[in-house]
């Protein structure tokens, strides 16, 4: 016998390719709670392409809005939901 969970992922398919790398970073960092001016940072381009790059990843898949597109982004194996764990979670103190 199959779980809920369990129909409900075979039904989705896991992908890795619908978003480029460039755009699964914006999403990643945003997901992280950091503003397009934050990401364009660390990512050492302009915020507007920031916003570009949202603009496309919700194209792709269907999203409404960004947080819909992180949890279709999941959904679909573009992200993992430990890439959205904070790096400095984990250090030691």
């Amino acid at each position: 016998m199959t779980t809920l969970q369990e129909e409900i992922s075979a039904s989705i398919p896991k992908r890795r390719d619908i978003l480029t790398r460039r755009e699964r970073d914006c999403l990643v960092l945003s997901g992280r709670g950091h503003s397009e001016k934050e990401v364009a940072q660390q990512l050492d381009i302009s915020p507007n392409t920031v916003r570009v790059h949202i603009e496309n990843i919700k194209r792709k898949l269907g999203a409404s809005n960004k947080s819909h597109a992180l949890i279709l982004s999941l959904l679909t194996g573009e992200t993992e939901l430990s890439d959205f764990e904070d790096e400095d979670v984990h250090a030691p103190l």
